[in-house]
């Protein structure tokens, strides 16, 4: 049986970052025009959405997840340093930028803070 922590905190919040970022790419970027805030946007929620499958895996694996801030931090710069070095090297349409990396560093951050909030505001505590 499924624990409702992980329900309530892995699933839920990507379910939510998956729609944010729907409406980043369909809403914000066509009303807008400014890409160069889409694409910071996308990356940013990309950031907390690799922190949901990350954890969600663990959890799945019966392993204690990710949610310190320093190996959420290393987990994090790891992945946005694949995603900006690594990837423009086989992937021709894609191009490293350093502020990629801070903002998948910034949304899984933020992520990590929130679910922090949400455990002191839980009743009990």
């Amino acid at each position: 049986m499924m624990d409702r922590s992980f329900l309530r905190r892995y699933a839920a919040s990507g379910a939510v970052i998956a729609g944010l970022y729907g409406l980043n790419r369909f809403v914000l970027l066509p009303l807008t025009g400014c890409r160069l805030l889409a694409w910071h946007g996308a990356d940013f929620l990309a950031g907390g959405l690799m922190l949901c499958l990350l954890n969600s895996l663990l959890v799945l694996a019966h392993r204690r997840p990710v949610e310190r801030p320093l190996p959420a931090s290393a987990f994090l710069l790891g992945c946005g340093l694949f995603w900006e070095v690594v990837t423009p090297l086989y992937l021709s349409r894609s191009v490293g930028d350093s502020w990629d990396v801070l903002a998948v560093w910034l949304g899984g951050m933020a992520l990590l803070a929130l679910w922090r909030a949400w455990d002191l505001l839980r009743p009990g505590n």
